[in-house]
């Protein structure tokens, strides 16, 4: 889904969106965030209670940062991808998975140049043939490729504003309207919340954000 070369890139990562995944809990360099740790903490350690789109943690934090079936239940995608790139290290990588229409990706991803490709892993022939064609709903959600976003080196805010913008207003990270998707409860908190930065400040991190990335640089 996200692969090796993401995974096991040298830490921190932050994982949003994380919920049950097992991903993260044996690993000192992963936060894990979600609002649905407010009321039920997750086993492990490193989770953080908190929203995709206001995040308790400073601008250049992570190494790498991940979501999985996140975009989908965000009113404004250009918001949270605003959000998260402000999370990434310069030379740092934003993945986003699943891109569900990969041929409206592939165009749009084009317009970024070397900012942002889709990964899409070794073809699949049970999936139904070349991942441009594929459908995503007869498709293995698994399978369908994930928009990965490389922040540069030098980037400026002005050049960042410029991924979230076309990323956001792209229908990539949009799913068929036809499919409907079980939304665990963080996912249900953010379809619920109408103003995500004043209502972040009722979540509580179960560890305090500035400890958990404490000594990071």
């Amino acid at each position: 889904m996200f692969g090796a070369e993401i995974l096991l890139r040298e830490g921190p990562i932050l994982n949003v969106g994380a919920g049950n995944s097992p991903f993260g809990r044996a690993r000192l360099d992963v936060v894990r965030v979600d609002p649905a740790y407010s009321g039920e903490p997750p086993a492990g350690e490193g989770a953080v209670a908190a929203l995709g789109q206001a995040l308790p943690f400073r601008d250049r934090t992570f190494s790498v940062v991940l979501g999985s079936f996140v975009a989908q239940h965000v009113r404004d995608v250009e918001e949270l991808v605003s959000e998260l790139l402000r999370m990434v290290r310069p030379a740092g990588v934003l993945a986003l998975h699943p891109a569900w229409r990969p041929s409206v990706g592939r165009r749009d991803t084009s317009a970024l140049g070397p900012y942002a490709h889709l990964f899409t892993g070794a073809e699949d022939p049970a999936a139904g043939g070349p991942q441009d064609s594929m459908d995503p709903r007869r498709t293995p959600l698994w399978t369908l490729p994930t928009l990965v976003v490389h922040r540069p080196a030098t980037g400026t805010p002005r050049e960042l504003d410029h991924v979230a913008r076309v990323i956001g207003r792209s229908a990539m990270l949009v799913p068929p309207a036809v499919i409907a998707l079980p939304a665990r409860g963080g996912m249900q908190a953010l379809v619920r919340v109408g103003s995500p930065r004043r209502s972040v400040e009722a979540l509580r991190p179960v560890r305090p954000a500035n400890e958990l990335v404490h000594g990071w640089r």
